[in-house]
């Protein structure tokens, strides 16, 4: 793996140890599908009545500014406390020691 860059770079860019690692990163970390941004956020208890109300304005009529303002809402909800990074990091390593044991 070359030096410059780090982990997540090599691994979109092909150069990881293999497609597992980008399928794992492209479930944490997809920001594309709106759907799946939804599901893997991690809201506040006491933002979810708000986040309910305001999804429910946005689809009643349309809003393309409030849907925006939801997706990026979301996408900083997925880094908070960089957890997200911390199961990526978790993800990886099962797959590298599972590498590993089917080798010896």
């Amino acid at each position: 793996m070359p030096r410059e860059g780090n982990i997540m770079d090599a691994i979109l860019s092909g150069g990881g140890s293999g497609s597992e690692e980008s399928s794992a990163i492209s479930v944490l970390f997809d920001t594309r599908n709106y759907q799946r941004l939804k599901m893997t956020s991690e809201i506040q208890p006491d933002m979810i009545f708000g986040t309910t109300v305001l999804g429910t304005i946005q689809r009643r009529f349309r809003s393309k500014v409030l849907k925006l303002y939801d997706e990026e809402f979301l996408t900083r909800q997925k880094s908070k406390d960089r957890k997200g990074i911390l199961e990526l990091i978790e993800v990886l390593l099962a797959q590298r020691r599972s590498e590993i044991n089917e080798e010896s």
